[in-house]
């Protein structure tokens, strides 16, 4: 039997965690499930206790607050052969969940996305209008900074390989860990695919966590930082050229005065010009140089994660095999 890990990070969800809980054991009966309590100040712990008591599910409790570490403690708890993280809001369907599950393990996927923004199930039920659009430009930043085309970067529903939860090493705290799981599975080069699913509106007095303005600048620059670190002679590249280009036309321009005037009375643009250009040669050497060893880092982690994806298909064709 494939084993399932449901993680399900929960801070103040009194009004839905039970419906959560109930909803995915119904259609993972097999599954073993892990709520990770990260200070919740209502009756959220209390009511995962009573309904996990007896049976082989998990209740953790992170004090260190964010969305990023409460799931690292989770994948941190249990090898299972398939994760899936989701939301305490009950807002994604367990349906939805079983079906992207199945399609994983059937098509040997590394990580499938729940997308609520194709089929417009997000836009229906989203009540704050700079939510969805900052989901938008965020999707449209993170797709261009991981050379990848999403939909939905911001889905709270990953079904994921054991190869896949193998190579994290979540780094982000917060609401980043949507973004963090997009870039690394880009880096990787990952199999990744997004299933349009439903998406329910929100229980009376659950309230989103998300702050759209604090939390979309944490996510947008925590995704810039990874571009960095993942493709540097890309954006090392980038900046150069634009320095280079300025230096070009304050170059030109200090040049043409000279063979007009036979002086250079704009010592200034001459002195920028000169600076930008060497900016530009060496943010593009050092990009350069960054590429080339990380480069070779990627092919090592790409090396490992193959091997790894082979092992979790053995064992998958191996279980199969076993099905009368």
């Amino acid at each position: 039997m494939v084993k399932i890990c449901i993680v399900i990070p929960a801070y103040n969800e009194e009004h839905a965690i039970a419906d959560t809980v109930e909803d995915y054991a119904a259609h993972f009966p097999d599954a073993v499930m892990v709520v990770v309590d990260n200070n919740s100040k209502d009756r959220t712990h209390a009511i995962v206790e009573e309904h996990f008591r007896g049976t082989r599910h998990l209740l953790l409790k992170e004090t260190a607050q964010g969305k990023g570490r409460a799931v690292k403690k989770a994948l941190s708890r249990l090898v299972a052969d398939v994760y899936i993280m989701v939301d305490a809001d009950h807002t994604y369907p367990a349906t939805d969940a079983r079906r992207l599950c199945d399609e994983l393990i059937r098509e040997r996927l590394d990580m499938v996305v729940g997308d609520r923004v194709s089929h417009g199930a997000y836009d229906k039920q989203n009540t704050r209008s700079f939510h969805g659009f900052g989901n938008r430009v965020l999707t449209q930043l993170i797709s261009f900074l991981a050379n990848k085309r999403y939909s939905d970067v911001l889905s709270g529903m990953r079904i994921m390989s054991r190869p896949f939860v193998d190579l994290l090493d979540v780094q982000s705290h917060g609401f980043q860990l949507e973004t963090e799981l997009n870039v690394i599975a880009a880096y990787a080069k990952a199999d990744v695919r997004e299933v349009p699913i439903d998406y329910r509106a929100r229980k009376e007095d659950s309230e989103s966590k998300l702050d759209t303005f604090r939390d979309g600048a944490r996510i947008v620059m925590f995704a810039i930082l990874n571009a960095i670190a993942f493709y540097p002679f890309v954006i090392f590249g980038a900046v150069g050229a634009l320095c280079l280009l300025i230096s070009l036309v304050w170059g030109l321009f200090v040049i043409s005065t000279y063979l007009q005037l036979g002086a250079v009375p704009y010592i200034a643009t001459t002195i920028a010009a000169a600076t930008f250009g060497m900016i530009g040669l060496q943010s593009i050497t050092s990009g350069l140089i960054l590429g080339i060893i990380g480069g070779d880092r990627r092919r090592a982690t790409i090396a490992d994660f193959l091997k790894g994806r082979r092992e979790w298909n053995e064992r998958l064709d191996a279980l199969e095999a076993e099905q009368p």
